[in-house]
């Protein structure tokens, strides 16, 4: 797992300028300059109105004016000073708000690069904010990941999460292990008799005589109800991680669009069904089979819900180099897919080429299934689509069922019937009502933390239920602190 690296302590000190809008036109663009010399190097280059010394400027304030450099002016611009305490990254920030357009941009920009401070990513405002304890690590993950959401829904998920929804789950573990362990260290030194030196020497002797009270429950000495209470915060902290491991796949569907591959024989109206979601026509359509020489993808949501939408050549026996090499193609992207809409066509019999689709798919499945890891966030599917069922049906719809197991969709993508149906099954396991401030794990690296930490408490069970090696348990409880802190913070 990729470590979050430390930032190099020299870099740390230095002023950064970092252009934080996409390059290209439009009406405004942003710099941001950030550092304790942001006032000063920016002073160095701006002319403003109703201020003489951007080092006496206040927090929180615009101030407007033009920068130049060597005698010319570049560009009208409006500045926002925030001061340290105030700012996002924890240092005194300049943003400067100029024109937008890629010369005007790079203008500036190397205008305040070349009076001292040092170009930087905008990613460095995220490092620098995270360092400064202005975010924690999952709200940095957050930002990074909004500005390549595919959908609005997307968008929104990430920003609740940038609000700190996880982050408050994550802290509220932190809490219950915190309580775990203060009862368990508790628990140790109650049993081991051990004298802390900060207790008068009757409450020392009252506790010692607690241990010649019989016990008020069968194997639990003392009647010591912090037991019971160790079980109501262990199962806490288990529900804890089990409810935000189930949110992983709708999470991880959002900020990595899952590939949904189109896969059946020539001919059977994979590009029809393609347009038909599209909603225009994008893929070429003809009644010759083996028109498809290429693999295409697009970018497609259903309900909020991102997906890599490819088409690919039908699969079949051919002599044709071309079309053989097409195949080749179509079995790569199979080893990728995530999904896979298997198509059969209703108004031909069920045949040989059908016969070797089924064979791919479960070589794919088995594939997919075997070479996971036990935390596998979404499990391989398929989704079979009868096509062209405007037409009289000669295909056994039972052959299907009984090697897939799963409910057919029925399609006529020429007449665009039966696909709202098919985008339920795409969705289905995902809980796209969406609720504001919804905690969600959205990323390989939360995920595989608390996997890790549901795996521990489990292989801990036996001990926890024991109640009777604190120190083991203590050494548990302990490790999953870490996964806590680490999945905030990042490995330190």
């Amino acid at each position: 797992m990729e470590k979050e690296q430390k930032p190099d302590k020299f870099k740390e000190q230095k002023t950064t300028v970092s252009i934080v809008t996409p390059f290209g036109e439009g009406g405004i663009g942003k710099i941001v300059v950030s550092g304790q010399d942001a006032l000063s190097i920016v002073n160095k280059v701006f002319q403003g109105k109703g201020i003489a010394d951007l080092r006496e400027a206040l927090s929180h304030k615009l101030y407007y004016g033009h920068i130049h450099h060597r005698g010319q002016r570049i560009d009208e611009v409006v500045l926002h000073i925030m001061k340290q305490r105030d700012s996002f990254t924890g240092k005194d920030e300049v943003e400067v708000n100029c024109h937008g357009g890629i010369r005007v941009l790079i203008s500036i920009y190397e205008c305040i690069e070349s009076t001292g401070a040092e170009g930087a990513p905008w990613t460095s405002l995220l490092s620098q904010s995270l360092e400064n304890n202005k975010i924690d690590l999952v709200q940095k993950e957050a930002l990074q990941e909004i500005v390549q959401a595919q959908t609005k829904l997307g968008v929104k998920v990430l920003l609740d999460q940038y609000a700190g929804a996880l982050s408050a789950v994550l802290r509220k573990g932190l809490e219950i292990i915190g309580g775990i362990r203060r009862s368990l260290n508790k628990n140790e030194s109650y049993h081991n008799g051990a004298v802390h030196p900060h207790l008068s020497r009757k409450r020392q002797l009252d506790n010692q005589s607690l241990n010649t009270i019989p016990s008020s429950h069968e194997g639990r000495p003392g009647g010591d109800n912090r037991l019971d209470e160790n079980d109501a915060s262990v199962s806490a902290l288990t529900d804890t991680i089990n409810s935000l491991l189930k949110t992983a796949s709708f999470g991880m569907a959002l900020t990595a669009p899952q590939v949904l591959v189109i896969l059946g024989k020539p001919n059977v109206g994979k590009s029809t069904i393609i347009n038909a979601i599209l909603g225009e026509e994008r893929m070429l359509v003809h009644h010759e089979p083996g028109t498809t020489r290429d693999y295409v993808s697009e970018f497609i949501a259903v309900d909020g819900v991102p997906f890599e939408l490819v088409d690919t050549a039908g699969m079949r026996d051919t002599n044709d180099m071309l079309e053989a090499m097409s195949i080749e193609l179509t079995q790569e992207q199979l080893r990728r897919a995530d999904k896979v809409l298997v198509v059969f066509d209703n108004s031909r019999p069920f045949d040989r080429e059908d016969e070797g689709i089924l064979g791919a798919l479960n070589s794919w499945l088995t594939s997919k299934i075997s070479g996971d890891l036990p935390q596998k966030v979404n499990t391989p599917s398929v989704i079979p689509v009868i096509n062209k069922c405007d037409l009289p049906a000669k295909l056994d719809k039972l052959r299907i069922e009984s090697a897939l197991y799963q409910p057919i969709c029925s399609l006529s993508a020429l007449n665009k019937e039966g696909f709202d149906n098919l985008n339920r099954r795409l969705v289905q396991e995902y809980d796209t009502a969406y609720k504001p401030m919804r905690p969600l794990v959205f990323n390989e690296r939360q995920y595989l933390l608390l996997a890790e930490a549901d795996v521990l408490l489990k292989q801990a069970q036996e001990c926890l239920i024991a109640k009777n090696k604190p120190g083991k348990t203590l050494h548990v409880i302990d490790k999953v602190q870490g996964i806590f802190t680490a999945c905030l913070k990042g490995s330190q």
